[in-house]
This record gives C-alpha cells, structure tokens and sequence, in this order.
C-alpha cells in the first residue's frame, strides 16, 4: 500500500478519538478542554513549522497574512463548537452533524467562489436537512438540543474555513492552523476565567486535553495534508468519512454510550447525503 494511502486511513482514526476522551473527562469543563487542546495544537504546529521551513518560517507566517488569520479564527470556531457539542449531546450525533461540513462548503463555495453545485450536490443538501431534521426531532430535551444547535454553528465555521482556504489556496496556509488554536486557546482562557473555573484542572486531565491537541488533531492533520500530496481529493473525502464512523463505536466500547435510533437512522440519510457529494466531485 502507498504510504500516503495508509495515512489517509490512519489520520481519521487519531480524529475519531476526541469524543470519548471528552466524555471521560470527569472535571474539565468545554472551556478549560480548548484551552489546553488549542494550547497544545499551536504549540505543536509552531514547532513543525520550524522543523519544516527553518529560516523560512517568518517568511511563510508573513505571506498568510490576513486570510490565513481570517481562516484560523474561523478554525478556532469550529474547533470550539466541537468540543462545546461534545459536553452536551452524544457524541454520535456531535460526529455526525459536524460531518455534514463538506455540503455546506459546497453552498458556501456556489456563493462566494460561484463554483458549480449540481443535481447530485442540491440533492446531498436536501438529504442533509432531512438527515439533522430526524437527530434532532429526535432528540428534543433540551441540552441535546442546544448541543445540536452548537454542532450546527461547527459545521458553519468549518464550511466558510475550508473557503477561506480555497481563496488562498496559491499559498501555504499551514499558519492558519496555528492561528486557530491560538485564538482557540485565548478564547477557552477568557471564558474559562468569566464561567469562573479558572485554567486549574486535575493534571491527568490536563494531560489528555494535551493530547487531544498534539495527537488527535495535531498528528492527524499533519498525516492527512501529507496524504493530500497523492491522494485524490474524492477518496481523501470518503477516508475523511472514518472518523463518524468510529467516533461512536470508541464511545460505546469506551464508555457504553449507545447511539439512539434517531441518531442511526438520520445519521444514515446523513451518510448518504455524503455519498452523493462524493459522487457530485467525481463526475
């Protein structure tokens, strides 16, 4: 197998951890988790940047300029929005409505970068609607619900990130990374200190929120924008599809979190949804 391949397969599996890592987190609130998760992720960007570009480094952070700023403080959005979901619905349905992301960068690009949406793209946007229509009908107290919304709003952020990308797609946006987690981390400290909880949390918690942001998003996005280098753009989008798939399934054999029938069944338009989007890139 090329290698580039087998880290398109594995860069899902490091993303798919997130959900049950937060809900082992016993005293760690959303806040405090971004702040040490985002902290972690720039930090560990910072240095592979430097190991990547060397003397080159401040050249790169400069030529981003303001879109690869604009982009990570859109990241730092959705990254937010990950974790906040995460505290307060099932980690299924948090995986699954942030997969829907890819659609609604599609929307997003017919609007701003007039890229062409066509049958099969409209068709993945009614299947979506349907598909979160049927997790949240069936889901209506009221912290799922609220987790929904939030998990919404993260696919939002992420669809206008992966536009911003696309608009300074002629330069390295690997700062834009860095960006994120480090204003995700500012904002996770600024609520952490409102909420009134401060930064302190026990140091094996502390330990795997480190790990969430130099491991599980750090080491998985590195492997996947490596496997971007031969990998079709279709089949890194069907590998991407890993981490929903196995979210859940480490939740329940972790922490015996079983998803509801509404959460499979729309979850399953939701995958369809996908599939045609694939197929609408393919063609």
């Amino acid at each position: 197998m090329d290698r580039h391949y087998a880290f398109a397969i594995v860069a899902p599996i490091f993303w798919s951890l997130a959900g049950v890592i937060v809900k082992s987190l016993e005293q760690a609130t959303e806040w405090q988790i971004n702040f040490y998760r985002c902290g972690s992720l720039a930090i560990f960007v910072a240095l592979v940047t430097l190991l990547r570009y060397r003397h080159s480094t401040l050249v790169v952070i400069r030529s981003g300029s303001l879109k690869a700023l604009l982009a990570g403080a859109l990241l730092s959005g959705a990254m937010i929005c990950n974790i906040v979901a995460l505290k307060y619905t099932t980690v299924a349905v948090a995986v699954l409505v942030m997969a829907a992301a890819p659609i609604f960068a599609a929307l997003l690009g017919r609007v701003f970068l007039s890229e062409t949406v066509g049958i099969r793209g409209w068709i993945s946007v009614v299947l979506a609607i349907v598909g979160l229509a049927i997790m949240v009908g069936g889901r209506l107290q009221l912290g799922d619900t609220f987790g929904v919304a939030v998990a919404i709003l993260g696919i939002m952020f992420f669809g206008a990130y992966t536009v911003s990308l696309r608009v300074g797609k002629m330069l390295d946006m690997t700062p834009a990374v860095f960006y994120g987690g480090v204003i995700g981390a500012l904002v996770g400290m600024s609520m952490s200190f409102v909420t009134g909880v401060g930064l302190a949390i026990p140091l094996v918690e502390a330990f795997w929120c480190t790990l969430l942001g130099i491991v599980q998003l750090g080491i998985g996005s590195v492997l996947f924008a490596l496997a971007a280098q031969t990998v079709p753009a279709v089949q890194l989008t069907i590998f991407a599809l890993g981490e929903p798939l196995l979210a859940p399934l480490w939740a329940w054999v972790g922490i015996g979190e079983v998803p509801s029938w509404a959460t499979m069944i729309g979850g399953g338009v939701l995958f369809s949804a996908l599939g045609f989007q694939v197929s609408a890139k393919h063609s």
